[in-house]
């Protein structure tokens, strides 16, 4: 049996292995906004990691294992006696860091936002396709258990109508049966998570949204591809149309 003090040594490991995880996330975040508002060119120098340090507040070894993981995400490059420089924008604009930007809360440009509905839309309304034909009675019942849910979340359930969209859409890839589609998507709306809560905080969209989701899934009983591709496109559209207006 392990003794007290064992224990409350382990707890106070895990506590500082998390405080420590914690103040990286923050730096991360706080490096990326930093570049974001500085507005660097590609291949422009970045300030060196004491100069970063002293700017947050916060250990070297803090800001290294901040920079390693920007690095891992190609975001920039560490040359040796050289310094920390920005990538090229291709290898910026990677899915895994414009999904680390959502996660961390820093706001993604309007285009961005524009050009991942764009390729949601491709991959979306092939994907409801593939659904047509391949769906089980499983599926089905995941697919109407969501609907209902939305109706009772518009009703004043409480449950958040934009997570409920994100799970209808998400059940309409595993109905495909193909889970690179689905790992595949998933980035697409960590990058809008925001804009989407705002988008279904006007209950008028909401409805509509889920009068979609509806003929949708009646169009995956009838497995009526033609007719499902043509719903996705609209409904897809429809957020498109807010994201130019501001809505």
């Amino acid at each position: 049996m392990p003794t007290e003090n064992a224990e409350n040594a382990e707890k106070t490991e895990k506590t500082e292995k998390f405080e420590k995880q914690e103040l990286t996330t923050r730096t991360l975040a706080d490096v990326l906004a930093f570049i974001q508002k500085r507005n660097y060119d590609p291949g422009e120098r970045l300030p060196s990691e004491r100069e970063l340090s002293e700017r947050f507040g916060v250990g070297r070894g803090v800001v290294r294992e901040a920079l390693s993981v920007l690095e891992n995400l190609r975001y920039l490059t560490r040359k040796p006696n050289s310094g920390v420089f920005l990538t090229p924008t291709p290898e910026r604009t990677s899915l895994e860091t414009l999904s680390l930007f959502s996660e961390l809360g820093i706001s993604l440009t309007t285009d961005k936002l524009r050009e991942a509905l764009e390729v949601r839309r491709i991959v979306e309304v092939q994907a409801v396709q593939l659904a047509c034909m391949r769906r089980t009675d499983a599926d089905l019942e995941a697919l109407q258990s969501i609907v209902d849910r939305f109706d009772a979340a518009i009703a004043g359930s409480g449950e958040p109508t934009s997570d409920l969209d994100y799970e209808f859409h998400m059940a309409i890839f595993n109905a495909a049966h193909n889970t690179v589609l689905t790992q595949m998507v998933h980035p697409f709306y960590l990058m809008s998570a925001h804009r989407r809560a705002t988008f279904f905080s006007d209950k008028t969209r909401s409805r509509t949204s889920n009068r979609q989701h509806r003929e949708l899934l009646e169009c995956l009983r009838r497995r009526d591809d033609a007719s499902a591709q043509r719903i996705m496109g609209e409904h897809i559209g429809r957020v498109e149309a807010a994201l130019q207006t501001g809505g």
